[in-house]
């Protein structure tokens, strides 16, 4: 009997840390939730329930003596990371085939929990050629590209430091918009720049929270409205970060006699 209650455990173990890998890695509540429920069950887990949020999860089964087991896990971390959850996802579906047992799909988690992201030269890069992309999409000329695109480069880097100080994304968001709307006056006023808006703008769609409100639209519409509401409100809140660090920005730039 105590074996049978430590598979249970085992199960819930495993089946909790594939939802909060999940989480972690930017996806939405439901999915966590399905792969919770369809690893739990493929590894021998009987009447298993789960409830997501982007900062919680509680997850209950039964072993097959009928005695309830329960954990919860809390999501201190989330970043972006699409490789993990298609990972989870491919482990959950091998589960489900009889593919997998519980010792190598725990291994396999642990394998995916450690994966980092990419190189630090590729997030740069690519910050660059968003930020002066979208400016040249928003009408700038080539030059404000240029200087939004330097923007871009150097707050991808910001951020990422800030982030790695775990400090509060709101902060990090008025930060990054300051340093925005920062560059972009000075690049106008020495005349490497000619459009001040789209300079700005063509930056800030780097710390715009898209896939957020995205997944608290498919939250709210798959039923989370916990969840739903969560992710809105963040999204919410990350915006007006950026829309305070702008401001301030060019309402302290104006004050010292800078031209707008």
């Amino acid at each position: 009997m105590q074996e049978a209650e430590s598979d249970a455990d085992a199960v819930l173990r495993v089946a909790a840390e594939a939802g909060r890998i999940v989480l972690e890695a930017g996806g939405e509540t439901y999915r966590a939730e399905d792969v919770i429920g369809a690893l739990a069950s493929a590894l021998g887990a009987l009447n298993i329930e789960s409830f997501a949020t982007p900062t919680g999860l509680m997850v209950s089964c039964e072993d097959q003596y009928g005695r309830h087991r329960s954990l919860i896990r809390r999501i201190r971390k989330r970043q972006m990371n699409l490789d993990k959850i298609a990972r989870v996802n491919a482990l959950a579906r091998d589960a489900v085939a009889g593919s997998v047992g519980l010792d190598e799909a725990d291994r396999r988690l642990c394998e995916i929990d450690v994966l980092g992201t990419y190189a630090a030269p590729i997030p740069a890069l690519s910050a660059s050629l968003v930020t002066g992309f979208f400016c040249l999409l928003f009408g700038g000329s080539w030059n404000d590209a240029i200087v939004a695109g330097l923007i871009g480069l150097f707050m991808g880097r910001i951020t990422s430091w800030f982030a790695q100080m775990r400090l509060s994304g709101f902060f990090i968001n008025i930060a990054g918009g300051s340093f925005a709307a920062l560059v972009a006056l000075a690049a106008l006023s020495i005349g490497l720049a000619s459009h001040l808006d789209t300079v700005i703008i063509g930056a800030i769609m780097l710390l715009v929270p898209g896939v957020m409100i995205v997944n608290a639209i498919r939250d709210t519409i798959a039923g989370d409205l916990v969840a739903g509401v969560a992710r809105g409100a963040e999204a919410f809140i990350s915006a007006a970060g950026i829309s305070i660090g702008v401001g301030v920005m060019l309402k302290l730039w104006d004050l010292a006699g800078g031209a707008l």
